[in-house]
């Protein structure tokens, strides 16, 4: 048995969008030579003393994540991020403000873009705040595109066949309504917005508050509209069922009682969005990143717009669908793409996609994201002790109770938290590696190992996790 590579850290926060591109990116990376912790966000960081010392990739660069940079390089962490955020924002200077902060940017070694428009757009905030600065920033961003588009490609579509399949054969012949409306109907409130922002320190002014109370009343008007447009697709399309899939954020049993009464109309969140948009006969969205994944599947899709806006409206989801306008509309439109008519944003909404989106031809993003941190020196020392203390022998990591009462949290909190990330078994991420293989033809070598509460270790064949 040989010992493990250098090691990249992937943290999972919502299981549903992030898990099967994380995990295509580990069995890439594996076959680089790395090993790879993969697990729940929270479990990760409540277990790092526990954990190997490697390259921790992050969800974001917000002002939140700005101490816990500086606590991992302290334990001898290196760090890398990128946005989940950050191919569709809806303001430019809004998204820069809440999302971008250059003290997280300043501790990490790699930034990794959606594509040209967000790579320009953080250059931009770098120089802005501080012309010293933007040379040394700058050249951490690396416009790669993001792993979870690897898995729209038609090489690798085959992962989610069977998912597909099974949804045909439950639901019959469907339409998917895919919903975007957090910063109105949050899990913890309409007041969700302000308060969090609030907390972030980003509301220091009244026009900064003015602002976000009008973009809350903007999608709370979309909201409305969006479910006043069901009862009447219901009754326009009496034999196909109606699946609404809510944003992982939202306020889920808001949108069971809209659909209450209406018996083919159902509220689904379950599993990756891909299967559902390649089953579906048609997805309907409005300002929506699945509306660019709809599209680069090569399925038909609708962006409804009964308000718009020149700020609050995201601008590629909307440019890659065919857009409508009115309740009329969208059913003649539907009634088309059930027809086998073509529905998307045509030669312009392609333009527009390249501007945004890296690697959607060529070389996949995983391996332009591994490209990069090739780069960087991750021959970091170990903790000693650390084998004993990850209990080799059986390959779990077992902490005192009175460790795993402080990861208690107040129910409403678990709630939020267990509807982003359900939970995450050896067999589940087992079953999904002989899936990735199959749709691959890669990964034979692949291994997991149960490393730690929620955590997952990803080495190659032969490799003893972790040393």
């Amino acid at each position: 048995m040989t010992a493990p590579g250098p090691w990249l850290l992937l943290p999972v926060e919502t299981k549903a969008r992030e898990l099967h591109a994380k995990l295509l990116l580990a069995g890439m990376a594996v076959e680089r030579g790395y090993s790879v912790v993969l697990g729940e966000q929270n479990a990760m960081v409540r277990q790092l003393a526990h954990l190997p010392r490697g390259l921790y990739l992050d969800k974001s660069i917000a002002a939140s994540k700005t101490r816990h940079f500086q606590q991992l390089r302290q334990r001898g962490y290196k760090v890398a991020a990128w946005c989940e955020e950050g191919l569709v924002y809806r303001d430019r200077e809004t998204y820069l403000h809440q999302r971008i902060c250059l003290p997280s940017l300043a501790e990490v070694e790699r930034f990794f873009c959606w594509g040209d428009v967000q790579q320009a757009d953080l250059a931009a905030r770098a120089g802005a705040e501080s012309t010293a600065a933007s040379g040394e920033e700058g050249a951490k961003l690396v416009a790669t595109g993001n792993p979870r588009f690897d898995l729209l490609r038609p090489e690798y579509r085959d992962l989610f066949a069977d998912e597909a399949q099974a949804l045909r054969q439950r639901h019959g012949e469907f339409i998917l309504i895919n919903t975007n409306f957090a910063r109105y109907n949050h899990f913890h409130g309409e007041e969700n917005l302000l308060n969090i922002q609030r907390e972030r320190g980003n509301v220091r002014e009244a026009a900064q508050e003015a602002f976000l109370v009008a973009w809350q009343d903007f999608l709370g008007e979309m909201y409305h509209a969006f479910a006043a447009m069901l009862e009447p697709l219901s009754k326009a399309f009496p034999q196909h069922r109606i699946i609404l899939r809510p944003h992982p954020s939202e306020n889920h049993r808001r949108w069971e009682n809209e659909c209450a009464g209406l018996n083919n109309v159902t509220v689904a969140f379950q599993g990756n969005v891909v299967p559902w948009l390649l089953a579906a006969k048609v997805s309907i969205h409005n300002s929506c990143t699945t509306g660019v994944e709809a599209y680069l599947l090569d399925r038909p899709v609708i962006a409804y717009r009964p308000v718009r806006s020149d700020i609050y409206d995201s601008i590629l989801p909307n440019a890659v669908s065919h857009q409508v306008e009115d309740i009329s509309s969208l059913v003649q439109t539907i009634r088309a793409a059930l027809a086998g008519g073509e529905m998307n944003g045509g030669a312009e909404g392609r333009k527009t996609a390249g501007q945004y989106i890296t690697a959607i031809q060529g070389r996949e993003s995983s391996e332009r994201v591994l490209d990069a941190i090739a780069e960087l020196d991750l021959s970091l020392p170990q903790p000693s002790g650390l084998g004993h203390r990850l209990g080799l022998a059986s390959g779990h990591l077992r902490l005192p109770a009175r460790n795993l009462a402080r990861w208690i949290l107040r129910p409403r909190a678990a709630a939020y938290v267990g509807q982003k990330f359900p939970g995450l078994t050896l067999a589940e991420i087992r079953q999904d590696i002989d899936r990735l293989r199959r749709a691959s033809g890669r990964f034979s070598a692949l291994r997991v190992t149960s490393l730690a509460h929620q955590c997952y270790a990803l080495t190659g064949d032969g490799v003893t996790p972790p040393a």
